[in-house]
């Protein structure tokens, strides 16, 4: 039964008087009337200004009144069960879906429920909880699995539950997501483990993995390397093919060595077209193999442009001018048109105009403008229009620089010509920007904070409002917020600015071998590319969320919507018109702000999807967008198909739970009603009222006493 608890501020005796004293009062005010009235409706009238008095006095104590409930928990296990395309695989040890179907059909479970609750829940990509399991819930066609986000759904409701166990039945492969580890510590109870499958290598082959380039140019042979893993074969000769569409466009033999063996395969094609392409690297098929849904993986590369035209404008000859010049003559995807100023103000080269740089995809300036540079030439710059690269020089007129400032990502001022030795300092916020991308290196901001110093003027240097700090200023061991390499994206309009010279040194400084010896190479590259994507130009792009979707996942996709003057327009009508096969889906997309848009598709079923994209504004068509995507094909279940026996028995360790296999998971019956907590817990809940503060009680005290006062106007009493 629910308990009722009354408290005040002051003793209970305070408030009777209070109440005989509201009474005596509202009496000495009615002894008398005019004009004189009824005896009852006299009472009426002294017991509206008793009660309205007392209110009031309460209100000055501070009522509370608690409502205490008492309620038992049953304590809590919860069972995971993984629901992934591996729990399918017949291996070594039997079919796992028997196997899986086997477990869940045991008693125990019923035995566990007789003292406690069973939770159950399926897992793959996602998390779906369930009131009862039967082997009818099982589907198996999970294309991923998270362990991690399976221990983490339960995390959140742990704290306000009586959960004293969690089993997790799986093989242990988790394909997505966090380290399952690391959840699995926080959850606070033991983890019962029970492994599906076989932990010896399974006879298959296998693509594990495709390297190659994410961004390519028309017309460049662009390499790609196909992983290929081969375990319990041996003398056979399979086919490594890599496809676009039905066309196979490049195919090499690959003979197995006996054992287990990985193999890189190169391979390589030409794109002949521009846009998001998709390619498939395939293996032959050999009899016995685990499984064939591994042996092709899809992937996806935008072909842009043949070669990036860069118009290289130095203010002077200077070791940064050679060795900027000599990388771009380097990258073969790139070509370099240079003009290198002379004393008298113009160019060894011939006059820059603004008509010369119309061809240029890119404009460089290093030390440009100097104290000699001509106004005109400045103004060829900025009227052609172009993405901007800038390298400061000692040699720089500042004052001249600034008919530059309408395209530059930071304001100078005071400026002398001493100079400092500094270093570049990359935040760890700017981790993963494109720009400071360093090769193949697994982690970049060490790379970068290996570098040898360079030079800056002394002065004040401010990165525009608008602008992105990439990396700052550290002078000896002292860190600061002044920007060394600063970004800008606005209307469209992209430049790059380095607020250094003495580049040359991070190349020729380097220690071969660190890794610092690429950086100037991939900056300027990385740089290069951003600066001219033409993805960032358009007025309307409409695209999904990602290329390749399981068949699990909303496809989501987003638009961003300008007008002629790349200003947002937040009135579009935007339909994307999804097409497989015959097919035909419509979306519309919904209104976020800023010109972004947003819609999902719930679930589409595996294929090859087309989608054309109309958008308008007030019924009129202002353009449209379109590309292609994936539905299937991810196969991430089948990269590894051995059970994962030491990551089982590790989360079972380090929460104090237990591993078993599943032929003696039986002893989980005896683990988990053994748990000292695994009992009845009482739960005793409080709600409490402010009576003072109720909003409901101060309206009865103004009704009592405007009762009190229509009475008195209704009989005429002064």
């Amino acid at each position: 039964m629910p308990e009722l608890h009354f408290s005040l501020s002051f003793r209970v005796v305070l408030l009777l008087l209070a109440g005989m004293c509201s009474v005596a009062t509202a009496m000495a005010v009615y002894h008398v009337t005019v004009p004189p009235v009824s005896s009852i409706k006299r009472i009426v009238l002294i017991s509206l200004r008793s009660l309205g008095l007392f209110f009031l006095f309460l209100l000055i104590g501070e009522p509370l009144l608690s409502l205490i409930t008492h309620s038992v928990d049953q304590p809590i296990v919860a069972v995971f069960v993984d629901n992934s395309q591996s729990m399918a695989i017949k291996d070594k040890a039997g079919r796992r879906d028997e196997t899986l179907k086997s477990i869940l059909r045991s008693s125990i479970w019923q035995q566990i429920g007789k003292d406690g609750k069973v939770d159950y829940s399926l897992f793959d990509g996602k998390v779906r909880n369930l009131s009862t399991i039967a082997e009818d819930s099982l589907t198996l066609n999970g294309e991923a699995t998270d362990i991690a986000e399976a221990l983490k759904s339960i995390k959140r409701t742990s704290a306000s539950s009586n959960l004293q166990a969690v089993v997790l039945i799986t093989d242990g492969n988790s394909t997505v997501g966090m380290n399952p580890l690391y959840e699995a510590e926080e959850l606070g109870v033991p983890v019962f483990t029970i492994g599906v499958g076989d932990t010896s290598e399974q006879k298959d082959i296998l693509i594990r993995k495709v390297l190659t380039n994410e961004i390519t140019y028309v017309g460049t042979k662009v390499p790609v390397n196909v992983m290929v893993h081969s375990a319990g074969f041996g003398g056979e000769r399979i086919q490594v093919s890599l496809r676009e569409g039905a066309t196979i466009i490049d195919e090499k033999s690959l003979v197995l060595e006996p054992g287990t063996r990985d193999y890189l395969v190169p391979l390589s094609f030409i794109p002949e077209k521009e846009g998001m392409q998709k390619f498939e690297a395939e293996i032959s098929q050999l009899p016995g193999e685990l499984a064939l849904q591994n042996n092709r993986m899809s992937f996806f590369t935008k072909v842009l442009k043949s070669k990036l035209h860069v118009t290289l404008i130095a203010g002077s000859p200077s070791q940064d001018v050679a060795c900027i010049q000599n990388m771009f003559t380097n990258d073969k995807n790139i070509e370099v048109k240079t003009f290198i100023e002379r004393e008298n103000g113009r160019f060894y080269e011939g006059e820059l105009t603004a008509q010369g740089l119309a061809e240029a995809d890119c404009l460089v300036l290093v030390g440009f403008p100097t104290s000699r540079s001509n106004s005109q030439s400045s103004q060829a710059v900025l009227d052609a229009e172009k993405p901007l690269l800038t390298v400061l020089s000692r040699t720089m007129n500042f004052d001249k620089l600034r008919t530059l400032d309408p395209v530059l990502p930071f304001s100078a001022g005071s400026v002398d010509g001493n100079e400092l030795q500094v270093f570049a300092n990359v935040p760890e916020s700017q981790q993963n920007n494109p720009i400071l991308k360093i090769g193949n290196a697994a982690n970049s901001l060490e790379v970068w904070s290996k570098l040898p110093p360079v030079f800056q003027l002394k002065g004040i240097f401010r990165a525009k409002i608008e602008s992105e700090i990439l990396a700052t200023v550290r002078f000896q061991s002292t860190q600061l917020n002044d920007p060394f390499i600063v970004a800008r994206n606005v209307n469209k309009k992209k430049s790059v600015s380095v607020l250094g010279y003495g580049l040359w040194r991070w190349n020729m400084l380097s220690s071969s071998g660190s890794g610092t010896e690429i950086v100037l190479e991939s900056f300027l590259g990385n740089a290069i590319r951003w600066l001219t994507t033409q993805e960032d130009a358009q007025r309307i792009v409409v695209q999904p969320s990602k290329h390749i979707f399981t068949t699990q996942d909303a496809v989501e996709f987003t638009a961003q919507v300008y007008d002629d003057s790349f200003q947002p327009l937040d009135d579009a009508q935007i339909e994307v018109r999804v097409q497989h096969g015959n097919d035909i889906s419509p979306l519309v997309l919904n209104p976020l702000s800023s010109g972004q848009y947003q819609g999902v598709y719930d679930r589409l079923s595996e294929g090859e999807y087309k989608f054309v994209a109309t958008v308008k504004v007030n019924g009129t068509l202002i353009g449209e967008d379109r590309g292609t995507f994936s539905i299937g094909g991810f196969h991430a279940e089948y990269l590894e198909t051995r059970m994962n026996k030491p990551l089982l028995q590790q989360i079972a360790t380090q929460t104090g739970g237990r591993y078993y296999e599943s032929s003696e998971f039986s002893l989980l019956l005896h683990d988990v009603t053994s748990l000292p907590n695994f009992k009845l817990r009482d739960v005793s809940k409080s709600a409490e009222i402010e009576i003072w503060n109720s909003h409901w009680m101060l309206a009865l005290v103004i009704f009592v006493f405007a009762l009190e006062w229509f009475l008195r106007k209704r009989n005429g009493m002064l």
